[in-house]
C-alpha cells in the first residue's frame, strides 16, 4: 500500500468511526467532537465547552499498522498431511514497515 493511499483510508475510517460514536453519543446524552468546544487560552490543553462550561475529556488513539511481506523459495518441499519435509537448500526473505498514527477526540461525557 502507498502511503498517500494509507493516510487516506486510515482518514476515511477515522472519520466513519468519530460518526458512529456521535451517533451513538447523541442517544447517551454525550458529545463526541462537539462543535462547542473551545480551547481556554491560559490553561494549555485545556479544552471545554463554550455552552456549558464543562470540560471535555479527550481520547488519545495511538495506531500502529505492521506489514510484513515474505518470500520463501526451496528445493523439493514436500508436504504430507501437517508434516512438512523442507530441502537443505532454502533461502527466505522477509519485508516490514510499520506506520503510526496518532489522533485525539475530543468528548463531552453525560452529565449526572
Amino acid at each position: 500500500m502507498q502511503l498517500d493511499e494509507f493516510v487516506s483510508q486510515t482518514l476515511k475510517q477515522v472519520i466513519d468511526g468519530v460518526s458512529d460514536a456521535q451517533k451513538y453519543g447523541a442517544l447517551r446524552n454525550a458529545n463526541i467532537n462537539p462543535s462547542s468546544a473551545r480551547m481556554d487560552s491560559k490553561a494549555a490543553g485545556y479544552i471545554f465547552c463554550a455552552q456549558t462550561g464543562v470540560p471535555l475529556q479527550e481520547v488519545e488513539f495511538d495506531i500502529a499498522v505492521t506489514v510484513s511481506e515474505s518470500n520463501t523459495t526451496s528445493d523439493g518441499d514436500k508436504s504430507i498431511g501437517a508434516i512438512s519435509v523442507t530441502a537443505a537448500n532454502q533461502a527466505s526473505n522477509q519485508n516490514s514497515s510499520v506506520s503510526r498514527i496518532k489522533f485525539k477526540v475530543p468528548i463531552l461525557l453525560p452529565n449526572s
